[in-house]
């Protein structure tokens, strides 16, 4: 009875361990989950004499002074640290191979700071502040290094910017204003990761310069070349030559 018994479940189970013998073989022994591993997992259709979008988010990390101040006749100039930095871009790329890319993006950045004064007027706070727009337009080449489905990349650009700065007070209506169309330049790298055949993720870090010429304000000068504060307002000395670290992110499409 026992050996009947025995033969019996192993002939319930053939059945089910031939299906799980030929299930496995067609999953290439690799379980019910199918394989743990793809080659690649989007296709890249990037290819010459394609046209293609950018829109991107960036923020230009500061390395050297954008503004400095002097609180009072004859003392030192010092950096007003405290700034944000919000800025949209959009672009153009147009791919002359598939390594080689001429692109060109403008954008919008704008920057503000301010610091309050060590001799506010009859003990009143006083802040001195300063804002600055910047509307870059660039030109450049980049290349890109693969062709799957994340792509490395290193570019430069060049082209001008359009910058606005304006140094004022919130207690007085002295101010400075300042209208410039500057020389711009960047080198950049990157990554394009494919979420689509022709659509994807980029992320860029770039050194990135104006050549922006240097002034000073001191508020209340009433003779040409005067460096004498008006009492309680601080002077302004805009630096040259800005250096920044631009890091953007976005999306990107191919048609």
């Amino acid at each position: 009875m026992k050996r009947f018994s025995r033969h019996f479940f192993i002939l319930l189970l053939l059945p089910l361990l031939l299906c799980s013998d030929v299930f496995a073989a067609k999953k290439d022994f690799k379980g019910l989950f199918g394989s743990y591993r793809r080659e690649k997992f989007t296709e890249n259709e990037g290819g010459a004499g394609e046209l293609g979008v950018d829109l991107m988010f960036s923020t230009l990390i500061p390395v050297t002074s954008i503004i400095q101040s002097q609180q009072t006749s004859g003392g030192d100039f010092a950096n007003l640290n405290y700034a944000t930095y919000f800025n949209l871009e959009g672009g153009l790329h147009y791919s002359l191979t598939y390594h080689w890319l001429l692109f060109a993006h403008v954008g919008y950045y704008s920057y503000d700071t301010r610091k309050k004064t060590d001799i506010s007027p009859a003990n009143q706070p006083t802040f001195h502040q300063f804002e600055m727009t910047t509307i870059p337009m660039l030109l450049g080449v980049k290349y890109r290094f693969t062709t799957s489905d994340i792509v490395p990349y290193l570019g430069l650009g060049l082209g001008a910017s359009i910058v606005n700065q304006r140094a004022f007070y919130d207690s007085s209506t002295q101010n400075s204003v300042r209208n410039l169309t500057v020389p711009t330049g960047e080198v950049t790298g990157g990554f394009e990761f494919y979420f689509a055949p022709k659509a994807g993720i980029r992320l860029e870090v770039a050194a990135y310069y104006m050549q922006i010429p240097t002034a000073t304000f001191y508020p209340g000068a009433t003779t040409p070349g005067s460096t004498t504060n008006l009492p309680g307002t601080p002077a302004f000395q805009f630096s040259a030559n800005l250096w920044s670290v631009r890091y953007a992110s976005g999306l990107f499409f191919i048609f």
